[in-house]
């Protein structure tokens, strides 16, 4: 495929464009998040955009620059604190314990991590 073809997908590709992992189903065209219950689970546009940055680069820490970097759009005013706070309500949402977080890890001084197995993307 050439540059352009990837930098704007066919509406047909784009309304197939489903991560899964942990049992969990996010839709990136959608914006659907799906609980391992089938529950639909609402997200910000924040979280929406921290949650596909984290599903990008599983398993890899992801500095607050760099996810400050993958989330925010033209005329976003972020503070690095706020991926924090971002990260805080993904856990809420994700986590069955966001106290004791298995997918949304902290690593002290480096940044956050997406340890979850399984995560596929459907072209």
């Amino acid at each position: 495929a050439d540059d352009a073809a990837q930098a704007a997908p066919t509406a047909d590709v784009a309304a197939e464009r489903r991560y899964t992992f942990e049992g969990w189903s996010f839709d990136l065209t959608t914006r659907e998040l799906q609980d391992p219950n089938l529950s639909l689970v609402p997200l910000t546009t924040a979280e929406f955009h921290l949650l596909r940055a984290l599903l990008e680069n599983p398993n890899r820490v992801l500095s607050r620059q760099q996810l400050m970097d993958l989330t925010q759009r033209e005329g976003d005013a972020f503070f690095d604190r706020s991926i924090d706070t971002q990260i805080s309500r993904l856990r809420k949402k994700l986590e069955s314990d966001p106290r004791q977080p298995r997918m949304l890890k902290t690593v002290r001084g480096d940044g956050y991590l997406l340890a979850a197995r399984n995560i596929s993307l459907a072209p």
